[in-house]
């Protein structure tokens, strides 16, 4: 995928991003050809091939740019488990139509991807730890709120902001498993 400051490569690259989402309203993604892609952005096919090397690499190229989780982004310190829970809920519900083109296309899994390079280049997500441990929990984190994202597609789009935020609060804390040992 193209990753340089050509200001008409970029503006390219946004077309074909474009042109892919306004595809995926109305065709399956499985039925989305290259061409169609090019025809829809008015761009040639080695415009296409010079800027992306997939259809695949268009939703990463969306979920990097436009409509990624900044974690954090306004956090000085650390990030905590309440702003992240909040953060993440705006997210979803600013994000819900691309997030529910995904989904209807299973290509929410790429959105884990994502959120765990998002984590792994916030500055305010667990400072203090090493760089596995940032992994590990980065990974986690990710593949949790990836989760949480097609579920709330699915079916939670009646929850309010301060539902789906207490939603996600409680998942990450534990709140929901017996304090028992097993």
């Amino acid at each position: 995928m193209y990753r340089g400051s050509n200001p008409i490569a970029r503006t390219s690259q946004q077309n074909i991003a474009d042109a892919l989402v306004r595809l995926l309203q109305r065709m399956p993604y499985s039925s989305i050809t290259i061409s169609a892609i090019c025809r829809e952005a008015d761009v040639s096919r080695q415009t296409f091939y010079s800027l992306f090397s997939s259809r695949e690499n268009i939703v990463l190229y969306l979920l990097d740019t436009c409509h990624t989780f900044e974690p954090g982004k306004e956090c000085h310190s650390t990030l905590s488990l309440r702003v992240l829970s909040q953060e993440y809920a705006s997210y979803l519900i600013d994000k819900r139509e691309l997030l529910s083109l995904l989904q209807q296309n299973d290509l929410i899994y790429l959105l884990h991807g994502s959120l765990y390079d998002s984590f792994m280049n916030c500055s305010c997500f667990l400072p203090g730890q090493n760089a596995p441990r940032r992994a590990f929990c980065s990974e986690f984190i990710a593949g949790g709120l990836s989760g949480i994202a097609k579920i709330y597609v699915q079916e939670g789009t009646g929850l309010s902001k301060e539902a789906l935020t207490e939603t996600i609060r409680s998942l990450f804390s534990g709140e929901l498993f017996p304090r028992e040992d097993c």
